[in-house]
């Protein structure tokens, strides 16, 4: 028997974990998003749980699908605070993915920050209204020399 979590996520990020983990994600303790999901599950939800300040657009669900020894081992259902949690952690490493292969390509390619921001998103099928390109450059821009520090480029 198998049961599905229903993570909410936004448009964006979920064609994001669906480009790197596949549709129909198995919930496995042997990748990284797996090892993140399985310590974040609980066996109840707690009543007390508060609802965010600033709910972000999850209109979209990405489901993880489990087998029922698995989820009576390690719990059935995701706190809201830990969906904000799991939703920072995406947010942030699609980002440093995306800063890192638009340094890597204008360091060795000369390959512009616009064209590699633009190419990847494309290959997760991200439109500009799910992920706004300008904040994504200036972010880059504000973040890059701390990111090309820990880089090692010649």
């Amino acid at each position: 028997m198998e049961i599905t979590i229903h993570l909410p996520v936004t448009p964006a990020i979920k064609k994001y974990l669906e480009g790197r983990l596949g549709k129909e994600y198995k919930l496995s303790i042997d990748d990284w998003f797996g090892g993140t999901i399985i310590n974040m599950l609980t066996i109840k939800r707690l009543s007390t749980s508060k609802e965010e300040k600033r709910p972000e657009k999850r209109t979209e669900r990405f489901n993880i699908h489990t087998s029922l020894s698995m989820a009576e081992k390690n719990g059935f259902t995701i706190e809201n605070k830990h969906e904000h949690m799991i939703n920072k952690i995406l947010n942030s490493l699609f980002r440093q993915d995306l800063y890192i292969n638009a340094i890597i390509n204008k360091k060795n390619y000369g390959i512009d920050y616009h064209t590699t921001i633009n190419n990847i998103l494309d290959v997760y099928d991200i439109t500009e209204e799910e992920f706004n390109t300008d904040a994504l450059k200036r972010d880059l821009i504000r973040k890059r020399e701390e990111i090309e520090s820990l880089l090692y480029l010649s």
